[in-house]
């Protein structure tokens, strides 16, 4: 039993002799995976490999829908039927919701009373505008015939009136002439006193006679006047009845009526679009999922009240902000790449639709102490498949440009001159180093295009001050590295 014991061990330590022989034997020697000058420093390298390169600009925004419709009610009404729901999909024409069609009824009835009311006010504009009636114009005319007859009148009893003055006042000369010989034959006497007296009463006659002249001539004088007014105002009168005078009363009152006019117009106009619009059935604009619809039947709505938003999530719009820095690389039609990381990492395709032709100012800090200016684009998402969905954040990525089966190499391999000239350190076969110039072209942050390279060659990818052109350097064999 002990003996079987002391055979099993040695069994045992003779496997593990072997197997670590064969592990030896596998390992490769460090010369192999050693390359350069083994003694020399040891450098990182990478391989210039040819690859696709791009310039890229982050940014981060919301998704929206980009076509989204919002119907309103334009008018008061009921909601009767509720045919669609909150998550809903529908197709443009779907009966979303069912109104009061009694609505209809009252704006018909409202049309045709503001309708007569609007001919009532036209006829009697016109009537303003054309001036008075025949009969109106008649009588006019024949005011005006009377009052030039009147005014004639008193101007020839006026003429009348101022002649019987003057033979007057020559029988009164002649009157008093023949009382002063009375009085001087009567002295003499030579006539008796009765004689004298009938002088007297003549005379006295004549003075009563030129004084009642007088006023009547004043009296005619004030009937021409009065004629001459009344004339005017007939003549006016007749001016204004046959549109040839202007009367600013009139003018006001056919200012009044168009005014009147104007706004039975406008509630026609009006009461026309809620009859068109009072429709008793709330249709779907577009293709798309109900986001928002009244939860209620027989709810009242007022107008302007939000009855319907519907919006296509087929194809969506980013709106995000970029620095200014870029503004020389930025245009229209540019790709990029959307990405949403979820429980699972989506990334599509995206197409800049608009690039602000301004940059906007923004507040950075609560207080507004602090500002930054940011050029607003526009993103389309034309395919955003069936997970990314309206409302969702993601990480964007402009791509400016693309360059096609170019060498690269890292960024940090390239070492800049005073003269700022760019080169690099290659590492030929037997260690040493080279020292070339090159030019750079795209970079993206980790890598840059440059010439003057080849693909397969090795460049010094951790280059110090302390490497030198001909020193001999070391460096490990790994992945692309032989």
């Amino acid at each position: 039993m002990k003996n079987k014991k002391v055979w099993i061990g040695i069994l045992i330590a003779f496997l593990i002799v072997i197997f670590i022989g064969i592990a030896l034997s596998k390992k490769p020697k460090t010369e192999d995976t050693i390359g350069g000058l083994k003694s020399g420093p040891r450098v990182k390298v990478e391989v210039v490999k040819k690859d696709d390169i791009q310039t890229k600009i982050s940014s981060s925004g919301k998704l929206e829908a980009k076509n989204s419709e919002a119907i309103y009610s334009e008018t008061s009404n009921k909601i009767i039927e509720i045919h669609k729901k909150m998550g809903d999909t529908v197709k443009k024409g779907d009966i979303i919701l069912t109104l009061d069609g009694d609505n209809a009824e009252r704006n018909q009835k409202q049309l045709e009373s503001l309708e007569f009311q609007l001919k009532t006010a036209q006829d009697a504009l016109n009537q303003l505008i054309a001036g008075g009636s025949q009969q109106e114009i008649l009588n006019a005319q024949s005011a005006v015939v009377q009052a030039q007859k009147a005014e004639q009148d008193a101007k020839d009893l006026l003429a009348t009136q101022k002649t019987n003055l003057e033979n007057l006042n020559r029988d009164l000369k002649n009157q008093k002439v023949d009382y002063e010989v009375q009085i001087q034959l009567f002295s003499e006497g030579l006539i008796s006193q009765k004689e004298i007296d009938d002088a007297k009463a003549a005379l006295t006659n004549l003075e009563q006679k030129v004084e009642s002249t007088k006023t009547a001539i004043k009296s005619a004088e004030k009937s021409i006047e009065a004629a001459a007014l009344q004339k005017r105002t007939a003549e006016y009168s007749l001016g204004v009845l046959l549109n040839q005078i202007q009367d600013p009363n009139k003018k006001q009152s056919i200012s009044l009526k168009q005014t009147e006019i104007k706004n039975l117009q406008n509630q026609i106009f009006n009461t026309q679009n809620d009859l068109e619009k009072a429709s008793s059935q709330v249709l779907a604009p577009i293709d798309g999922v109900i986001v928002e619809v009244p939860s209620e039947k027989g709810m009242l709505v007022n107008p302007g009240t939000l009855l319907v938003s519907i919006v296509d999530p087929s194809k969506l719009i980013i709106n995000c902000d970029v620095s200014p820095y870029y503004a020389a690389d930025l245009k229209t039609g540019l790709d990029a790449r959307i990405k949403y990381t979820g429980s699972t990492t989506v990334e599509v395709d995206g197409k800049v639709t608009r690039v602000s032709p301004v940059a906007i100012v923004k507040q950075t800090s609560a207080d507004k102490s602090g500002s930054s200016a940011a050029i607003p684009i526009e993103i389309e998402v034309p395919s955003p498949g069936s997970i990314i969905k309206p409302g969702f954040s993601v990480d964007i990525k402009v791509i400016t440009e693309t360059r096609n089966d170019v060498c690269i190499i890292p960024i940090l391999a390239t070492i800049e001159e005073d003269d700022d000239s760019t080169y690099v350190y290659i590492i030929k076969e037997d260690g040493s180093l080279e020292k070339r110039i090159v030019t750079q072209g795209l970079n993206n942050g980790l890598y840059v295009q440059v010439d003057n390279l080849k693909e397969g060659e090795i460049v010094v990818a951790n280059p110090t001050e302390f490497l030198k052109e001909g020193m001999k350097v070391s460096y490990e064999k790994t992945g692309d590295v032989q």
